[in-house]
């Protein structure tokens, strides 16, 4: 089985040669590794020179000419990878560190698992060993049991949505599925991304044997209520819009009332306490009228699957 390894970089040098060293020390070897720059001005390819990583043959460095957030970033290196016909297609961020097993456990539970699969998603903990980016498992529903405990005895769980944090998609997914929606920019596009290959093409599954630590990862839940970083609030525009959107195409009725509820009751709390008041009403609110006249691009994101 071929695997190209896509990472996602902006401004984290130095984490971003640790997780390309993890990446090459890995007990089963990638293709290739597509290192997608998002315009850093850190000085991200100088040092990647410096150290020789751009003379291996086995190392791709693309420069975007700006900064097109997460979902930009993987948009363009998940293109990339899948030009070269591999297997699979391994996704991570610039702060995340596998372990020197974790690819070759993602790719031993496809061995285990009898079916047409998406993506495997690793398990994964920040350097504290708190768990992070925890995927959403496949629940029971009313009167109808769901099959998450199928493989439990070899740690392995479905789930119906990820983050881009170690996930191994499978080539076929991609071809039927297409690409992350780059307009999502930040926050929301792995979620939607991971719902729909499991919608349009297979299940997915966790593998707890596969391990990785995401060094920049917070355990807190992002709250506009709460920022303090005057410099993030207009990012919240993203995290709201992109919900809305989400939850729009994938949820029942039930959860789109909560999102709805939820963007209310954070403007709420943003009224009766915490600082930036204008700033972060201008952020939920421009996320609310985005979705409702679909000024976010609606033709683009229903046209989503076929951008490849």
């Amino acid at each position: 089985m071929e695997v190209c390894a896509v990472v996602v970089t902006y401004n984290r040098k130095d984490l971003l040669l640790q997780c390309i060293d993890a990446i090459l020390s890995q007990t089963y070897p990638v293709k290739k590794i597509i290192l997608v720059d998002n315009a850093s001005t850190d000085g991200t390819g100088e040092l990647l020179r410096q150290k020789g990583y751009l003379e291996k043959e086995n190392i791709i460095y693309s420069l975007l000419s700006s900064n097109t957030g997460g979902a930009g970033g993987f948009h363009e290196g998940i293109k990339i990878a899948h030009s070269l016909k591999p297997d699979w297609v391994w996704i991570m961020d610039d702060d995340v560190i596998p372990d020197e097993t974790c690819l070759e456990e993602l790719l031993n539970a496809d061995k285990l698992v009898k079916e047409d699969v998406s993506f495997y998603a690793s398990s994964i903990r920040n350097a504290d060993g708190m768990a992070m980016n925890v995927p959403k498992l496949d629940r029971r529903q009313f009167t109808k049991y769901t099959d998450w405990y199928q493989y439990l005895d070899e740690g392995i769980v479905n789930i119906v949505k990820a983050t881009f944090v170690s996930l191994l998609i499978n080539r076929k997914a991609i071809d039927k599925c297409g690409l992350p929606w780059a307009p999502f920019f930040i926050w929301g596009d792995d979620s939607e991304y991971t719902q729909r290959i499991i919608r349009d093409y297979g299940p997915a599954f966790m593998v707890g044997k596969s391990k990785a630590i995401h060094l920049r990862g917070s355990a807190e839940e992002l709250s506009i209520v709460k920022e303090t970083n005057v410099n993030r609030i207009p990012l919240y525009f993203y995290l709201y819009r992109n919900n809305l959107i989400g939850f729009w195409e994938y949820e029942n009725a039930l959860y789109k009332f909560l999102c709805m509820g939820k963007l209310f009751w954070d403007a709420l709390g943003v009224l009766i306490k915490g600082k930036y008041k204008t700033k972060k009403i201008k952020a939920i609110f421009g996320a609310f009228f985005s979705f409702v006249f679909g000024t976010y691009g609606k033709e683009s994101f229903r046209a989503r699957a076929n951008f490849l």
